[in-house]
């Protein structure tokens, strides 16, 4: 791919796949609440950063 940036808006469906498929399978044995709390946190936080990457070149 020649546009960088679109490499890492690919990313974004990925990370949401993550966030609805790994609560249910590798985080289903966990009883406590923080398990899937913490990784949907660290998603969030990496859509924000990449958002903000992508974002960055923009110009009025």
């Amino acid at each position: 791919m020649k546009n960088p940036r679109l490499q890492w808006l690919l990313l974004v469906p990925v990370i949401i796949v993550l966030c609805y498929v790994l609560p249910f399978t590798a985080f289903s044995d966990v009883d406590e609440w923080y398990g899937s709390f913490l990784f949907w946190t660290v998603a969030t936080a990496a859509v924000i950063g990449i958002n903000a990457v992508v974002s960055s070149a923009w110009k009025d």
